[in-house]
């Protein structure tokens, strides 16, 4: 297969719809996050409000183009998971689009350009961490297609020697830019702000700095950034979203800030010292064999003269400076080190079509073969996965397990095919082997994907809580985002209100609500951090049910009983969410 034959094209797009499908179509909302993001799209459905709402308060954590986008989504075709993905799938297209043109730009005339580009795009959006990045409900998947579009225009710009490209280039740029910042705050500008300063220093080309096709494109950004801080000022508690915005949730992730526990972002995810760099094999992954060999070949690329000098620089400014930058924040997660993968990917690209990526060269087998044989391996471990699954209470159906079995060894076969394979050029190794592992993480997955949506089903849990509450309101006690998510979507819209335990007056405001509605029904989250390991076995062995290994001790427990409440029902799902329905004795509900 030649990724030059029209053919082989549709092979890839095919392989990469599948892939997209899967994660983003495929199944529910998945805890952590996801419910509330899709509250908060839901938020902005009908109204779109310069920020989002969740449980009734402003929702100044990020700017709001992703709960726009897909809130109009949502307002269109309803409040399911796949509605509120849809726009996701846009994002991924322009960040595989863009990449492949940036890496086309940085290939230059050389052989098999084109196809080499092709391949690594396909590389991009199959690596790990930019896969989960995609398909997952959260503002990021929009912040790396920007950051992406951002490159791409940044490059052309740079290598431009006609004004009007020059033009083109940084207006893409700038666009790139405007689409980061709207979906995660100015941190969005981390790795291209970087790139760019690093690049322009290393080449001594100070000069861009003063071309006024760079500035005048800078006019888009801060247009669209004035009018919507100045909608936020507008607002009645606008000054308090300012500032949580652009200090509490952008100086407070890099540095630690005096300010309310609620808003003390420095004091979650703590980072420590290499994090990144310790973690980048899982986030390359299947592809981390090629990115050794490439960082290997950057170092001589970057530094012998050439055409292909300043490629090289570019790419190693994308990939490291954003990397060793996020190692000295307060705060680390996996997703943060996203857009530095484009620069890895563009690493991979130039190597490909270096001398020893050629057919027949050390390099080249040892690489192809490393990763042939890890997604053999991943294969026959999604297959046993699959296998044993089907013994437990989590089984799938037969149509489901048949293909996710029959995917999974062809998938095996197909990757040893190509470890024994000598005289394939890589990119078009590397292009099979990208197919393999779409077909994998999609059809491969039908029956995993199935069973992580029936433990994960937050609509089926609201329901139960709905029914055992009866038709008295609800009052959530102390509840996590992930409970307001919940509830926003799919409790009555008027049925339910909140109660934060931590409120100095709680336990006051709590009986005067009694008095007010003596039927109402408090929802309290049970206690505990999830499911052991041994708990899961118990479960998935059909040894126990969720309501048998589910804590029911709520953190609250002493304040609710202190309030005269008894426990009535016991609502939750595996894996330890659930929630205790408390009343007053003289309001038991009838049924559940």
């Amino acid at each position: 297969m030649s990724t030059e034959d029209p053919r082989s094209l549709w092979l890839i797009a095919l392989a990469l719809a599948l892939l997209w499908c899967a994660g983003l179509f495929g199944r529910g909302y998945w805890t952590p996050d996801e419910p509330r993001e899709a509250a908060l799209a839901a938020s902005v459905s009908t109204h779109p409000l310069p920020l989002p709402l969740l449980g009734g308060a402003t929702f100044a954590e990020k700017p709001p183009l992703t709960y726009w986008l897909a809130g109009a989504s949502m307002a269109q075709f309803g409040r399911s998971a796949a509605a509120a993905r849809l726009p996701q799938l846009g994002y991924a297209l322009l960040a595989l689009f863009a990449v492949v043109a940036l890496a086309r730009s940085l290939l230059g005339v050389r052989a098999g350009a084109r196809a080499i580009a092709l391949a690594a795009g396909a590389v991009f959006a199959t690596s790990a961490l930019v896969y989960q990045v995609q398909v997952w409900l959260d503002t990021d998947a929009l912040l790396l297609a920007g950051a992406c579009l951002a490159l791409a225009g940044m490059y052309a710009g740079l290598s431009a020697t006609a004004r009007d490209r020059r033009w083109r280039g940084y207006l893409a740029m700038h666009a790139g830019l405007t689409l980061a910042l709207f979906a995660k705050n100015f941190a969005a500008w981390l790795v291209p702000v970087l790139a760019f300063l690093c690049f322009i220093a290393w080449e001594r080309r100070w000069r861009e700095l003063l071309r006024r096709e760079f500035w005048l494109g800078a006019l888009l950004p801060l247009a669209c950034i004035g009018a919507w801080v100045m909608a936020v000022a507008a607002r009645p508690e606008g000054a308090q979203a300012l500032r949580i915005l652009f200090w509490n949730n952008l100086v407070g992730r890099v540095l630690p800030v005096a300010a309310e526990a609620r808003y003390n972002y420095a004091s979650g995810h703590a980072n420590w010292p290499g994090r990144y760099f310790i973690e980048l094999p899982l986030y390359l992954l299947p592809w981390t064999a090629l990115a050794l060999y490439a960082v290997r070949s950057a170092w001589r690329g970057a530094r012998c003269p050439g055409e292909g000098r300043a490629a090289w620089r570019f790419a190693l400014c994308a990939a490291l400076p954003g990397l060793l930058v996020l190692s000295f924040a307060a705060t680390g997660r996996s997703i943060y080190a996203a857009p530095c993968m484009i620069g890895f990917v563009l690493l991979i690209a130039l190597w490909m079509a270096e001398p020893a990526a050629q057919p027949g060269a050390v390099p080249a087998r040892r690489a192809v073969s490393t990763t042939a044989l890890l997604i053999a391996l991943l294969a026959l471990l999604v297959l046993a996965v699959t296998i044993a699954l089907q013994w437990t209470v989590e089984r799938a159906h037969g149509p489901q397990f048949l293909a996710s079995a029959l995917a999974a060894i062809a998938v095996a076969a197909a990757a040893m095919k190509q470890f024994f394979s000598r005289s394939t050029p890589v990119h078009v190794a590397v292009t099979r082997l990208a197919v393999a592992w779409c077909v994998l993480f999609s059809l491969g997955l039908l029956g995993l994907i199935a069973a992580m949506n029936r433990t994960q089903d937050i609509e089926a849990l609201a329901a139960r809580v709905t029914l055992a509450a009866g038709p008295g309101p609800l009052l959530l006690w102390n509840p996590d985002e992930t409970t307001v998510g919940l509830a926003q979507l799919y409790l009555p819209a008027q049925g339910w209100s909140m109660l934060d335990a931590a409120d100095p007056d709680a336990a006051a405001l709590l009986e005067r609500r009694l008095e007010r509605a003596p039927r109402t029904m408090i929802v309290s989250p049970i206690g505990g951090r999830g499911w052991s390991s041994a708990q899961w076995l118990a479960y998935l062995r059909g040894r126990a049910t969720a309501g048998e290994l589910t804590r029911a001790q709520g953190p609250s427990e002493a304040v609710l009983s202190a309030a005269g409440l008894v426990k009535g029902f016991q609502v939750e799902r595996p894996g330890g969410r659930g929630y205790l329905l408390w009343h007053l004795p003289a309001a038991a509900p009838s049924s559940q």
